[in-house]
């Protein structure tokens, strides 16, 4: 019997918005008014819920016995907390967790604070990461310092475990972002048939959603900002309409990225050896296949150990490959 409710709860840049997107288009399935309700979200920092009233008023048009969907992917980070308040206040819901490659992940996660205007676009990456390192544990708990997440965002093997031990393998799906990009209609029928839904309803590719694109002039990117958040509940019902719209704005004010330094790229990789390592053992516990940038440890992972399971750089060849290029 298929699920009532449905969160993707997970992670940010990792493909979270192309997901929603085209499970949205199952007929089976209702679509929260807007993406992120970040309804559960004041669990993460120890706040109250409003009240469920307003988590149904997102799924208002939903059609009766319809799977809700809904996709925050802040929840993650909120660990136990968030992933507690889900199960008690849905019946019975499904968790659906995006992992992308965390070093490709930060690159992108930290274009995207920059095309929300929430830094200079001038900003170096490597003083970014000066300013992150200076946060603790404590200031996360201000919902401000979120920007600061590229890497400690990516360090998935902290945050995992409290979903898995809610929820175990049976309610909880993780999906890679490569393999949505590679082959997506292969991991959209797979979670049809984990949520007993029928996979002939699932769009055949990847709607394309929220890429991170480089802006030309700042006002006009505040301008489309401010006019696209204002009326997300209007286009998530008009999405042909929305994407002649993003793709116009595109060609007026997009331009490519800035490229990221080798050197960098490797500092990443190697901040993200242990934690990796760490992830893959947890996964391999849980009977979940490993994605290509992943490899199964060498050894016992010790917390706080960055020589990893490759002696050479910490990453597989895959990983390279995904490194290669945000």
């Amino acid at each position: 019997m298929a699920p009532s409710h449905v969160v993707i709860a997970g992670v940010n840049k990792a493909g979270t918005t192309s997901l929603f997107a085209s499970l949205s288009e199952h007929p089976a399935i209702a679509p929260a008014s807007i993406k992120e309700t970040r309804y559960f979200l004041p669990a993460r920092y120890g706040k109250p819920l409003a009240p469920r009233a307003t988590y149904d008023e997102y799924f208002a048009d939903a059609a009766p016995g319809s799977v809700r969907l809904e996709a925050t992917p802040s929840y993650f980070y909120g660990d136990a907390a968030v992933a507690r308040a889900i199960d008690d206040a849905l019946p019975d819901p499904r968790v659906v967790v995006v992992l992308r490659e965390p070093v490709s992940r930060a690159i992108s996660f930290f274009r995207y604070q920059k095309v929300r205007l929430r830094f200079a676009e001038d900003l170096p990456f490597a003083d970014y990461l000066a300013s992150a390192d200076r946060l603790v544990d404590a200031d996360f708990q201000d919902p401000a310092n979120e920007r600061y997440m590229a890497v400690r965002g990516g360090s998935y093997a902290d945050d995992l475990p409290a979903w898995l031990d809610q929820y175990g393998t049976e309610r909880l799906r993780v999906v890679y972002f490569e393999d949505l990009v590679a082959d997506p209609l292969r991991p959209l029928r797979d979670l049809a048939e984990w949520l007993e839904l029928d996979p002939a309803g699932i769009p055949t590719d990847l709607s394309s959603e929220n890429q991170t694109t480089a802006f030309k002039l700042r006002t006009l990117q505040r301008v489309a900002l401010f006019g696209n958040d204002r009326s997300e509940r209007f286009l998530r019902k008009h999405m042909g309409l929305k994407r002649r719209l993003r793709s116009l704005y595109y060609r007026l004010n997009g331009q490519r990225a800035e490229p990221i330094p080798d050197s960098v790229r490797a500092e990443l990789a190697t901040r993200f050896r242990e934690p990796n390592a760490r992830l893959a053992a947890t996964m391999v516990a849980a009977g979940i296949p490993l994605p290509g940038w992943l490899e199964v440890p060498a050894r016992p992972v010790v917390p706080g150990d960055t020589a990893g399971a490759d002696e050479s750089d910490g990453l597989t060849g895959e990983d390279r490959i995904h490194t290669a290029g945000a």
